[in-house]
């Protein structure tokens, strides 16, 4: 890749996160969690130490922080795709189901998950808070435009 390129990718970038300035905080609580991802793998699994009598000392399990931060990439990259291509007002509610499902589909672990993926399960929560609050927003503000005739 030449410089140009490189250049080219960032000013990209930092348009994407100019034009809206949520995408930001968004962005950085999507590092956060995945640095919290990453710092809850350390913890030893309550449910392992208690239940299982699994000996000590733990083993880093690093194929579960590998699948969960395969999973936040694949989520984030879902999310900006969706926020890219899609130009309607409908695109939060899309974001709102993608959360969602991913909510489901890790919350469904939640009875004895390991620290790790609370982390996840956290995340996805709040992300799925996040779109919710935002869709509610959307028609408060789409009603207000429509029947009150404010802007």
């Amino acid at each position: 890749m030449t410089i140009k390129t490189h250049k080219r990718f960032a000013k990209t970038v930092m348009n994407y996160f100019r034009s809206k300035p949520l995408r930001v905080v968004f962005a950085i609580l999507w590092i956060f969690f995945v640095g919290l991802i990453i710092a809850l793998g350390f913890e030893p699994n309550p449910y392992a130490l208690h239940v299982l009598d699994d000996p000590e000392p733990h083993s880093y399990p690093i194929e579960l922080v590998v699948i969960l931060l395969m999973a936040t990439l694949f989520h984030l990259s879902l999310l900006v795709t969706l926020d890219i291509y899609m130009r309607s007002r409908w695109k939060l509610l899309a974001m709102l189901v993608t959360s969602v499902l991913f909510l489901l589909y890790f919350g469904m672990m939640a009875m004895h998950a390991p620290p790790s993926l609370g982390g996840m399960i956290f995340w996805t929560f709040l992300s799925s808070l996040l779109f919710l609050l935002l869709c509610f927003w959307q028609v408060c503000l789409f009603v207000l435009r429509r029947f009150l005739g404010r802007s």
